[in-house]
């Protein structure tokens, strides 16, 4: 095999393996009145923000375009497991808050994801994921390198979003 063809392998597994876990959350995480992602989400948000964040933070954190942000949070408000509440300082800015639903689903929604997780990476010992870690940091710098270099010889953004914000999904 030539270095070319391995590089080509290696970028398609890496999206095969983004595919792979979109599809590992919707049949470990969806429930009757979410979808596996939304429950990934609300996971992410019970971690890292219990007490809510702003939706620009969210979009930098996650790697998801305010609009399609926007529209995951859309489904959820109306599903009453987040809510929105204005800045007192600036009306335009919008913190994202669990909802007490969400709160109370929470414990069930966090161990169904901690399963999941456990089960994904059974396979790579701490070095391991370590290792991986820091590879995947390498490629996301480069890929944003990339980015603001098109940006800056464009001046239009690149669409870049995880796999996991497809249409069914979301």
């Amino acid at each position: 095999m030539t270095e070319d063809f391995r590089t080509e392998e290696l970028l398609f597994m890496m999206k095969k393996i983004s595919l792979d876990l979109t599809a590992q959350m919707e049949q470990k995480l969806k429930s009757k009145d979410i979808s596996g992602v939304q429950a990934y989400f609300m996971v992410y948000i019970l971690r890292h923000h219990p007490e809510g964040t702003y939706l620009t933070e969210l979009s930098h954190e996650i790697g998801l375009s305010k609009s399609t942000l926007s529209a995951l949070i859309k489904k959820l408000k109306e599903k009453n497991y987040i809510c929105l509440q204005e800045n007192p300082k600036d009306g335009r800015r919008k913190k994202v808050v669990p909802t007490a639903k969400l709160k109370k689903k929470g414990d069930k929604l966090m161990e169904k994801a901690s399963q999941m997780e456990s089960e994904i990476c059974s396979v790579l010992n701490q070095q391991e994921k370590m290792q991986l870690w820091d590879l995947e940091q390498r490629l996301l710098a480069q890929l944003n390198k990339m980015e603001q270099t098109k940006t800056k010889n464009d001046g239009r953004f690149m669409y870049r979003e995880k796999n996991f914000t497809t249409a069914e999904t979301i």
